[in-house]
């Protein structure tokens, strides 16, 4: 997910956390259907892209950081299910 411009253009971070909400979702879909996820997949992407935000700023701070909340919010209601999945398994 790493966006390294060749014509010096902004990164396009708007798509990078897109790609990772459908991930996310496809997590959501995955433990509907009782299947057990890793989300440490995850992390490396996440990080990259945080880095890259505090070196090379948005150039619409205000969506990305809607975007970012929207992920994150995601991210944690994945969290509880993944939580609830484990307590209905033991």
């Amino acid at each position: 997910m790493i966006d390294n411009p060749e014509n010096g253009a902004a990164p396009d971070y708007m798509r990078e956390i897109e790609d990772l909400t459908k991930l996310v979702e496809s997590g959501h879909q995955l433990v509907k259907d009782g299947n057990q996820i890793d989300l440490t997949n995850l992390e490396e992407p996440i990080a990259d892209l945080c880095r890259r935000l505090a070196e090379t700023p948005p150039e619409n701070p205000e969506a990305v950081t809607m975007a970012i909340q929207h992920l994150v919010q995601r991210l944690g209601a994945l969290s509880e299910s993944l939580q609830a999945q484990s307590q209905a398994n033991n």
